[in-house]
């Protein structure tokens, strides 16, 4: 993450009290309620419409076999899954590597059916559900909250260098579930794992990529997945960490130069591990190798640069004032590109 998004208050964060309320005091505790099945007079009064109200197979349906299934369990069984609903929802410890999350694949060995009728559950919450009136009327629009979230910000605040849509567009970029929802459950409708980032972060490179796992396969079975720490992507340090890009050329520059003639390094002491998660979910290196590549790269050379340095302003100098405000317009990278030439040359 270049920077983090501020939290900002909303209605839209309480979506989550709901779930909790579903899963933990009802869904969870089916085998000490004595009702047999489920229908929404188990919910408290105020949650009730959000069931009734939407289309049985959104939420009814999924939630009657969570019910059902739940009846059967072990109260160690239990216990395993009331413990994912807290944990996977603590989106910053999990990033910090401090706390285990629960998989669908852990709940698949508790039950498959389970963990099927949990996904279809959250997957029409976050898909379907939250567009509802009923929804809508009582948490605000999820489109409202993006562009609440984004405001007058383009700069996608994952890679730093491609757009997001803003405030003023009556479209909006994708809401990334930063841990992924295909991995794990309950987090769906999470504001803190719900990042506004652009399409090319999004539907690109990251895809259902494990954020804290590194899954590492051979001839497409898995062999081993080892636990990483990420960057969270509303984080209140502050400083925030810095990020470092440092390019290096092989050869001299010139208007045929190609990624393969670079090298690029991302450096934040203290954040290695993070700096890698990041590198590996959103092809970080590539993508500022390719537009270091670019033709608005080299125009940006040829037209600024030069015609400073042709006016009699040192390498330094010019370097010096895109460091006064190295996150605007992809600053930070070109610090890096004239610094790769200056230092090649």
């Amino acid at each position: 993450m270049i920077r983090p998004y501020k939290h900002i208050n909303s209605n839209f964060h309480t979506v989550q009290s709901f779930v909790n309320h579903l899963f933990l005091d009802v869904i969870f505790r089916a085998p000490y309620i004595a009702q047999a099945v489920f229908d929404t007079s188990l919910v408290l009064p105020k949650y009730k419409p959000l069931i009734d109200e939407v289309n049985d197979e959104y939420l009814l349906n999924p939630i009657t076999e969570c019910f059902t299934i739940c009846k059967t369990l072990s109260k160690k069984h239990l216990k395993v899954l009331k413990r994912g609903v807290h944990q996977n929802n603590k989106i910053r410890l999990l990033c910090n590597g401090d706390l285990i999350p629960l998989e669908y694949s852990d709940i698949d060995l508790i039950s498959e059916d389970l963990s099927q009728q949990i996904k279809i559950f959250f997957d029409k919450l976050y898909d379907k559900a939250v567009n509802k009136a009923v929804f809508y009327h009582r948490y605000g629009k999820i489109e409202d909250y993006y562009k609440n979230l984004v405001g007058k910000s383009r700069t996608c605040r994952c890679c730093g260098i491609n757009k997001v849509l803003i405030k003023y567009h009556s479209k909006r970029s994708a809401l990334d579930h930063y841990l992924p929802r295909n991995h794990f459950p309950f987090t769906s409708i999470n504001t803190n794992n719900l990042l506004p980032i652009c399409n090319t972060c999004n539907s690109t490179y990251k895809l259902a990529e494990n954020t804290i796992f590194e899954i590492i396969k051979r001839n497409n079975r898995i062999v081993s997945k080892i636990r990483k720490q990420a960057f969270f992507p509303f984080s209140r340090i502050n400083p925030y960490p810095r990020i470092d890009v440092e390019i290096t050329l092989n050869k001299a520059f010139s208007e045929d130069i190609e990624p393969n003639d670079m090298n690029v390094n991302l450096v934040s002491a203290g954040y290695e591990e993070h700096v890698e998660t990041w590198n590996r979910l959103f092809g970080i290196k590539e993508n500022y190798l390719a537009e270091c590549c670019s033709e608005e790269m080299q125009v940006y050379y040829e037209e600024q640069y030069m015609a400073d340095m042709n006016f009699g302003k040192t390498h330094d100098q010019y370097v010096a004032t895109l460091e006064a405000n190295r996150l605007y317009d992809m600053n930070f990278l070109r610090i890096a590109y004239l610094n790769g030439i200056n230092n090649y040359a």
